[in-house]
């Protein structure tokens, strides 16, 4: 029995084993971004989607006329601004000033 030829033997088992391991898991990691980048491309598809099919409803067609033409509803809004939201519009500062007499003042006197 040579000592050195089984320690190189084990070595070699060993090192395959690993090898085999890291590529299971780089080929895990390689499928992993390969999802990811899918998932973000679909969510896009998604996106544009929904925005054309909004401006198809814009032209004058009806969702009944769009789903005659194998036309499904997106899963999704289009997202945006809702129609006829308005931004909120703050207090002017002047209106905080008799707020801020108020302040400090008891039932006394007032």
């Amino acid at each position: 029995m040579d000592i050195d030829n089984i320690a190189a033997k084990a070595a070699a088992k060993i090192d395959a084993v690993r090898d085999a391991r890291v590529n299971a898991v780089k080929t895990a990691a390689a499928s992993s971004v390969e999802l990811q980048e899918a998932v973000q491309l679909l969510a896009a598809a998604e996106q544009k989607y929904a925005k054309d099919y909004q401006a198809a409803l814009r032209a004058d067609w009806t969702e009944s006329d769009l789903r005659g033409f194998g036309l499904d509803a997106p899963s999704k809004k289009a997202g945006g601004r809702p129609k006829g939201a308005r931004t909120r519009q703050s207090k002017p500062a002047n209106d905080a000033a008799p707020e801020k007499e108020l302040i400090g003042k008891t039932s006394e006197n007032w």
